[in-house]
């Protein structure tokens, strides 16, 4: 009877152990509470659906961290920033061979572009000194900011060239469109940290 008992009992802990296991291992809800938590961020911007599409997958990452929150998106935008640079780069190498009248203004496109990209990079080695509170925090979330801001307004200055000059019209299209979603993503970055970083 007692050899019974014993085995009853080694058996509950073992389930119970098993169980607790289970529990530590994938935490009920774990995953949903971070993606919820990029959903709620991602409300906070002008594009909520861009914004959520880009960083979603990285939910798990980003966990309920603001400062993961904004630096992966900071990281993606350089990478937005890259792609949207080659895009003007490949036109205006097309409008070279073809001696075009827009290599001027698609030239001032790509330096702009560049210029974004240093700018959106010094964000990034800049978010590494935020971290807590304290003024000295709050000079580098400054300087952050000041930086995604100048990355903004060079994206506008290259479109604005499209504007004054006379460009083909889907040379113009296809700028536009590629600096556009940019600037979308720029301003998504910009929200996110005036929400989620600002003192």
């Amino acid at each position: 009877m007692s050899r019974f008992v014993i085995l009853s009992l080694t058996l509950m802990v073992f389930i119970n152990s098993s169980s607790f296991l289970n529990t530590v291992a994938t935490p009920p809800g774990t995953y949903q509470n971070h993606t919820r938590y990029v959903t709620t961020a991602c409300n906070s911007t002008t594009y909520p659906m861009m914004c959520y599409n880009s960083l979603s997958s990285y939910s798990a990452t980003i966990k309920s961290d603001p400062i993961k929150l904004c630096t992966t998106s900071l990281n993606l935008n350089v990478k937005y920033a890259k792609n949207s640079t080659l895009v003007v780069s490949n036109l205006l190498q097309k409008a070279k061979a073809a001696k075009s009248h827009e290599v001027s203004i698609l030239k001032d496109c790509v330096d702009e572009m560049k210029d974004t990209i240093d700018e959106l990079k010094q964000a990034v080695a800049e978010m590494k000194y935020v971290r807590g509170r304290g003024k000295t925090t709050e000079e580098h979330l400054k300087n952050v900011m000041t930086w995604v801001s100048s990355a903004l307004t060079d994206e506008g200055t290259c479109t604005d060239g499209f504007e004054e000059g006379k460009v083909n019209v889907e040379t113009k299209k296809k700028v536009k469109k590629a600096v556009s979603q940019l600037s979308k993503t720029t301003s998504n970055t910009l929200a996110l940290l005036t929400h989620y970083l600002s003192y």
